[in-house]
Parts: structure tokens; C-alpha cells; sequence
């Protein structure tokens, strides 16, 4: 009786769960730009819609809900449930082995921290482009093209941005990927606008709009206006800029777009003060630092490491849970043998089989008694690094928040003064001028030690990058300055702890610095390869100095103490009109490879 009660039972539930299956799919599969127009809404749809899946062991529908709250809470501008739920959605894809859907979430995950932080944006984004490639899948590869060309936009590689973006966009038009298409069309034009193209640029962001209004997409409306003001921005014509910025806002602020809604603050107050409207500058930047301050600040970031440490926690904890069970299976089984064993042989050599068990026993037991301590170790010095990152966060939130503030506090203060009074060219003028751009280098000089603190480690490409923008900030006032860094691409993985590269990258920037203030020098070279030790060549073109007749400064002295501390060591080879070439050599030791 039982079993034909069953069978009617089995035939009624398997259509049951077929049937919400499918409106979980159709959940899911919404179109992306009513995704990001109802964001605001559909948070509560897909938490139900990854409770249902969840109830049914439907593992698709469970992470491509993580997936979509992940998205909307972006967009939403809360970004530590954006970053929770995008780790939720990797772990149970890779639990249920779609690659490609694991490819397609390290690739979303990074560029929504584009704008927080972009080593670890890149980070994800290198992942999830390795691992598309490796499959291969075209889908994920159609965004993440696109969306790794705009982190390399925003490192200023502007050539290696368009190649990525016309790479996806050609994979684009040939699958009609309307919703697709007009992203990469918007940034290919943001190029041609940053390169002075603007015929070529203008047609590109017409062509996306078109797009996007046949679709009534009204994020990528209210996008494309932005972008529209970008453009005319570029072309100090503040008026249509202005009236673009304020469509984009309009529409933004109707659909709580966060992001938008601040950019577009801040932009309108840069027009108006490119027009002169000056109290209208100040009414929308006010507006623009309160939508700032509620969407990212350092407790947002403090979050979004913790959820990465727990992420990384939790794979440990998951190995030492399959070792243990991979024992236990081992011994049941050496157990089963064992049986079987005294069992053929109970009468030949009792003694001997019971002394050769309790060795066996012991062996495995040592065996797992080492392999558990091994697994708590690495979990214990997980922990370790977690509370000493939390320590370096708290550190540099004060930093943030007391000095940081206060400093901006100070610069605008003397340009409120500045405004106030008439003291145009003036001794005043230049004397508040210079403490106003000592104040701006203070803040580029914490935001440093803030990158240090909050790195941990950091990789020599990370250093190169940084070393780059500092120059490109230096060759604002000195234009005529060819610069070049080169970094073997078997080094880019090559990392050190936060105190040796901070230490390191303070000489390099003190080398430059030199040589562009004071050896009149037009091409500045950073070369930096690996051997026996690492080597790091800052050389120029300068005049040069004798070193046994001008005293050595501040700088050179402190960069020598520098690499004396981290047990690095540092010459210097120079001579009048041969220029100058600072070497710095480090022990392998200090590196390590991530």
C-alpha cells in the first residue's frame, strides 16, 4: 500500500518542481535593463526568488538570484551586500561546476569594485578573463572585454582600453547583442573624446542612444546623457554640458541610481563653476558629498575586506572538512581490509597480525593528527592576517576621517579666501597658492600611506602603477618629460609586504622627484628586473653632480636609510653632463610571488 501510494505522489511533485523552476528561470532571466531600472524593487524578488530555489536544491536558480541581488544592490549604491551576495554566487556555482557562470561573476565582481579598489578590481577581472579564455566562453567574454577595457581606461592605458573594447564590440555585432552593444560604443567614443576625436565620438554616443531609446533602457538614457555632458564638458562648452548632466540626473534621481546621481552632482557643480556661477558650484557640490558620504566611505571598504577574508576563510575551513572526511574514509576502509585479512588468516602468525594492526592504527592516526594541525595552522594564520588587517583599516580610517578632513578643511579654506578678497597677483596670492598646493601634496602623501596600510602586500605591478601616476602628475608642470618604467611580465605576480614596497616606492619617488626639480633632465628611466637579487634602476639625462664635492641632501640620506632598514641596499653612480643612475637592490627573501 505504501509504494502505490507513493508513485501518484512522485508523478504530481516532479511537474510541481519543474513548473517553479521555470518562474524561477524567468525571474532570473528579466531584462538586464529592467534589472537596473527597477533595482530599487527587485532586491526583494530575487532574496524570495534564492529562498525558492534553495527549497527545491535548484543550484542555478540559487546563484544566478546571488547574481541579480548583487547587481541591484550596486545600483543601489550598497555595496557591502553587492560584494556579499557576489562571493554567495561563486561559491555556488563552483559548487555545481558552471565555469563559465564563475568566469561571468569574478568578472562582474570586479567592476563594481572599480571605483573602491582597483588592485582588487583587476584582480577579479584578470580571473575572470583567464578563466573564459580557458573554456572558452564567448558570453562572459562579450562584458568582460568591455568592462576590463574600462579599468584600463581608468589606469589612463588608453591604447590598451580600446583594443579590449573593439574586441568585444566585434564579438558583439556579430551575436546582435543589442543590449550589449551600445556599452562598448560609449566607451570606444569616451576614448576618441579623451584623444580630441570628436566627429567619430559624437556619432559613437549618438548611435548608443538610439539604441537605448528604441529599448526605453532608462539607466543606459540616463548614462548616455551623462556621457553626452562628459563630451561637451571635454570641449569647454559648459552650457550644453550642463543641460546633459541635469537630463542624466533627472532620470537617475527618479530610479535612485546612486552612482549616477553623485557623478552628476559633482559635474553640474564643475560646470557652473567653469561658467562662473559660483554659488550654484557650491549648492551642487554640496549635494554631491551627501550622496558621497552615504554610499562609500572607509566602513564600507573595512566590510568588503572582511567578506573577502571570510570568503578565502571559508575555502580553508571547506579543505580541512573534505581531508578529515578523506580520512575517516580511508580508515574505514583500512579498517574493512583489516577484517577481511584476520579473517583468511586468524590461525597463522595471531600475534604478529594484532602487533602489525596497532602500528598500521597508530600511522594513521599520527598521519591525520599532523594533517589536522597543519590545516589549523594555515586557518589560524588567516585569522592572524584578518585581525591585522582590521588594526590597518581602523589605523587609516582615523587618518582618513582627522587629517585627511582636516586638510581639506585648510585647502578650502584658502581658496574661500582667495574668492573673497581681491589679492589677484598679489605676495598673498602666491603665498596662499604655495600652502595650498604643499596641503594637496600632505593629502597625496597620506592617501600613500593609506594604499600601504590597507594593502598588505603589494604586487610590483601595483608599484608601477603607482609610480605612473605620480609622474603624470609631475608632468603638469613639467610637459616636455618623456617617462618610461619597464616591468618584465613574469614580475607583474612578484609582491611585497606593505613596509619593504612602501619603503621602495618612497626612494623611487624621491629619485624622480630629484631628477625632474633639479638635473634639467628630459627623459627619465625605471627599469626593474630579477636575478639573484631585484634590481630597481632609476637613471636620467640631467646634469649629473660630482659626489666627492657637492654634500649629499636630505633625500639622498634618507633614501639610503630607507633600504637600510628593509636590508636592501642603494648606490649612486653620477658625473657632471653624464646624467645621474640611482641603483637599488633587493634580497630575494623580500619578495614572494602571489
Amino acid at each position: 500500500m505504501k509504494r502505490l501510494w507513493f508513485f501518484p505522489m512522485l508523478f504530481w511533485a516532479v511537474p510541481l518542481i519543474a513548473q517553479n523552476r521555470k518562474t524561477i528561470d524567468s525571474l532570473n532571466n528579466i531584462p538586464f535593463e529592467t534589472r537596473l531600472a527597477q533595482a530599487s524593487k527587485l532586491d526583494v524578488v530575487y532574496l524570495k526568488n534564492a529562498s525558492d530555489s534553495k527549497k527545491i536544491k535548484y543550484g542555478l536558480g540559487e546563484g544566478e538570484s546571488y547574481s541579480n541581488l548583487s547587481l541591484v544592490y550596486n545600483y543601489k549604491g550598497k555595496y557591502n551586500l553587492s560584494t556579499d551576495y557576489a562571493f554567495r554566487a561563486i561559491q555556488v556555482f563552483e559548487r555545481i561546476g558552471n565555469r563559465k557562470k564563475v568566469a561571468f561573476q569574478y568578472g562582474e565582481l570586479g567592476y563594481q569594485m572599480k571605483r573602491r579598489n582597483m588592485p582588487k578590481a583587476q584582480y577579479y577581472m584578470l580571473k575572470a578573463k583567464s578563466l573564459a579564455e580557458s573554456i572558452p566562453d564567448t558570453t562572459s567574454l562579450l562584458s568582460i572585454y568591455n568592462n576590463y577595457g574600462v579599468l584600463k581606461e581608468m589606469q589612463n592605458q588608453l591604447d590598451s582600453a580600446l583594443y579590449f573594447y573593439k574586441k568585444g564590440l566585434v564579438i558583439k555585432r556579430h551575436i546582435k547583442d543589442v543590449t550589449g552593444i551600445p556599452f562598448s560604443l560609449n566607451n570606444i567614443a569616451i576614448i576618441y573624446t579623451m584623444e580630441g576625436n570628436y566627429d567619430q565620438a559624437y556619432a559613437l554616443f549618438s548611435e548608443a542612444l538610439q539604441m537605448r531609446l528604441s529599448k526605453k533602457d532608462s539607466v543606459g538614457i540616463a548614462e548616455n546623457y551623462c556621457y553626452y555632458g562628459d563630451f561637451y564638458s571635454a570641449k569647454k562648452e559648459f552650457r550644453p554640458a550642463l543641460d546633459n548632466y541635469r537630463k542624466s540626473l533627472e532620470i537617475s534621481k527618479k530610479n535612485k541610481y546612486a552612482h549616477l546621481i553623485q557623478y552628476n552632482y559633482e559635474s553640474i557643480a564643475l560646470m557652473h563653476q567653469g561658467l562662473g556661477e559660483y554659488k550654484q558650484a557650491l549648492e551642487n557640490y554640496r549635494q554631491f558629498e551627501k550622496v558621497k558620504d552615504s554610499t562609500v566611505n572607509f566602513d564600507t571598504n573595512a566590510r568588503i575586506a572582511e567578506l573577502e577574508v571570510q570568503f578565502e576563510t571559508g575555502q580553508k575551513e571547506k579543505q580541512l572538512v573534505e581531508s578529515h572526511n578523506k580520512l575517516l574514509q580511508e580508515q574505514a576502509e583500512s579498517r574493512r581490509k583489516t577484517i577481511l585479512f584476520l579473517f583468511i588468516c586468524s590461525g597463522v602468525s595471531s600475534l604478529g597480525i594484532i602487533g602489525y594492526l596497532l602500528y598500521r592504527q597508530q600511522k594513521l592516526k599520527n598521519r591525520q593528527i599532523l594533517q589536522e594541525h597543519e590545516l589549523r595552522s594555515a586557518i589560524a594564520n588567516i585569522e592572524t592576517q584578518n585581525k591585522l588587517q582590521q588594526q590597518r583599516l581602523s589605523i587609516s580610517r582615523d587618518l582618513h576621517d582627522n587629517i585627511g578632513s582636516q586638510l581639506t578643511f585648510i585647502i578650502s579654506s584658502v581658496e574661500n579666501l582667495k574668492y573673497a578678497f581681491d589679492i589677484a597677483g598679489s605676495k598673498l596670492d602666491t603665498k596662499l597658492s604655495g600652502i595650498s598646493e604643499f596641503t594637496r601634496d600632505t593629502i597625496v602623501e597620506l592617501r600613500d600611506t593609506i594604499w600601504a596600510m590597507n594593502s598588505g602586500e603589494i604586487k610590483f605591478e601595483d608599484l608601477v602603477s603607482r609610480i605612473s601616476n605620480f609622474v603624470e602628475k609631475a608632468r603638469e608642470a613639467q610637459s616636455q618629460i618623456d617617462f618610461e618604467c619597464v616591468l618584465p611580465h613574469e614580475m607583474e605576480n612578484l609582491s611585497m609586504n606593505s613596509a619593504v614596497g612602501m619603503n621602495v616606492y618612497r626612494c623611487i619617488q624621491e629619485a624622480i622627484n630629484n631628477a625632474i626639480k633639479y638635473s634639467g633632465a628630459t627623459k627619465i628611466r625605471v627599469e626593474i628586473r630579477q636575478s639573484e637579487t631585484i634590481g630597481i634602476d632609476i637613471s636620467d639625462n640631467g646634469s649629473g653632480f660630482n659626489p666627492e664635492k657637492v654634500a649629499l641632501g636630505n633625500g639622498l640620506h634618507n633614501m639610503k636609510k630607507r633600504m637600510a632598514d628593509i636590508g636592501g641596499k642603494l648606490r649612486i653612480e653620477t658625473s657632471v653632463g653624464k646624467g645621474t643612475r640611482i641603483h637599488i637592490d633587493l634580497d630575494q627573501s623580500l619578495i614572494r610571488k602571489t
